[in-house]
């Protein structure tokens, strides 16, 4: 059986999504490298809901039915993974800042807190796409 688009869409971009936070990680968290790592990865995070309006788009040329009220329905479990993700890392976030210790530790290089507040966006956004790809697999199966 041919997967759908939300399908397709959610484990593309999941894995896309791991890749970026990979990088995310090595060069804005544990070794900050600067300004241009930092402003490539916001450029993707901002894109990104370019991308997925562009793959629908394609997606609408090749005449086939796109979305439903079952895609929805998985979508909306996706956005509520993605909310939860994202205020858990940042109730983390405000935290750890909280007590002195990891204070300096997360203040000690210059763009170590704005990589981190991206790769919780990435973590949220990887949580959100991963469940609806699972759940369109539950649903498949």
């Amino acid at each position: 059986m041919e997967m759908s688009f939300g399908e397709r869409f959610a484990r593309t971009w999941a894995a896309g999504l791991a890749g970026l936070g990979l990088f995310t990680l090595m060069a804005l968290v544990a070794a900050p490298g600067g300004l241009f790592p930092l402003l490539a990865v916001a450029q993707v995070l901002a894109l990104s809901a370019y991308f997925r309006r562009r793959a629908l788009h394609d997606a609408a040329h090749r005449r086939r039915a796109l979305e439903d009220e079952r895609d929805r329905a998985l979508l909306a479990l996706g956005d509520r993974a993605f909310r939860l993700a994202a205020s858990t890392w940042m109730v983390g976030m405000a935290l750890a800042l909280a007590i002195a210790p990891s204070r300096e530790l997360l203040l000690a290089p210059p763009l170590r807190v704005p990589g981190l507040l991206l790769l919780g966006v990435i973590v949220a956004q990887l949580a959100g796409h991963g469940a609806v790809a699972v759940a369109y697999r539950r649903d498949r199966a």
